[in-house]
């Protein structure tokens, strides 16, 4: 059974970002009073938001089912419970006001952004990943203004990395992909670095021009409208932020699945590396 927001919330581990500490507990409880509205939108739009500890390993098991009818969203891939989760969060948000809510991962086909279609003509790869480049783009560049307008948030926001998730066509790179697409060889992040980053900054800082003032106020009205559908089919309320806010973190017991995402058990992951520091991934 998937875990869900208010379990998760109510026993925070800890984690890198050190919310705990770096934040005060006015800005948490303000972290997790968006986090109640963005599981309502999403709920709102149709989704059932995922907040597991291990959002890559549910991403990819979706991928490589590629059900049209799936409609999980997972947000967390390690302890964070503020700061990174909303972060995340807050990404996911704007990927389904860009996108197509009435479809699985927002009308965004689940072999992207590294293959296309099998019907796809040779040579048409750029064309066909370019407006999911884009949508990446400003998804990833949005999360800062989006949250200042919609939550009152000028706090830290961490996002899954330092810039976002593109197949930029013309590299040597191959993943595997779903049944019916076909991988495209592309630039990768990590064998690439310096060409890879050139080429996502450049992308991110042309979609930073739309965030203006108005097309902003038009997201967060959209966000809104999803987000009062939601409530409308919570079945209790929310439990009081503050409160959530006060918890401290706690280690995780040694048969709870590990917080650093990789779906083990605490004890046969990063427990054993435990020697005074949080052995988690680091930001």
């Amino acid at each position: 059974m998937a875990l869900g927001l208010v379990d998760a919330l109510s026993r925070p581990h800890p984690c890198p970002c050190d919310c705990f500490e770096a934040l005060t507990v006015e800005e948490r409880a303000q972290g997790i009073a968006a986090l109640f509205r963005f599981d309502d939108a999403m709920r709102g739009w149709g989704y059932d938001p995922l907040y597991d500890p291990q959002a890559h390993n549910l991403f990819r098991a979706a991928q490589r089912a590629n059900d049209a009818s799936y409609r999980g969203v997972a947000v967390r891939d390690h302890a964070c419970v503020t700061s990174r989760l909303l972060g995340f969060a807050v990404h996911e948000v704007l990927h389904a006001l860009h996108g197509d809510t009435t479809q699985a991962n927002y009308g965004i086909p689940f072999g992207m952004p590294y293959g296309v279609p099998e019907s796809l003509p040779v040579g048409e790869e750029r064309a066909y990943i370019e407006p999911f480049n884009r949508g990446e783009a400003r998804a990833w560049v949005g999360v800062v203004p989006f949250a200042e307008a919609a939550f009152g948030i000028r706090w830290r926001l961490r996002t899954a990395r330092d810039v976002g998730t593109y197949g930029f066509v013309g590299g040597n790179a191959i993943v595997d992909v779903p049944p019916g697409f076909r991988a495209v060889p592309h630039v990768d992040r990590v064998h690439h670095p310096e060409r890879y980053y050139a080429l996502a900054r450049r992308l991110e800082e042309e979609e930073r021009a739309a965030f203006t003032p108005a097309f902003v106020d038009e997201l967060v009205a959209r966000f809104a409208e999803a987000e009062r559908l939601g409530a409308a089919k919570r079945k209790r309320p929310w439990p009081d932020p503050m409160a959530l806010a006060r918890i401290a973190p706690k280690w995780p017991g040694r048969n709870d699945p590990c917080i650093c995402g990789s779906g083990k058990k605490w004890k046969a992951c990063c427990e054993a590396n435990l020697s005074g520091a949080a052995p988690l991934r680091a930001i």
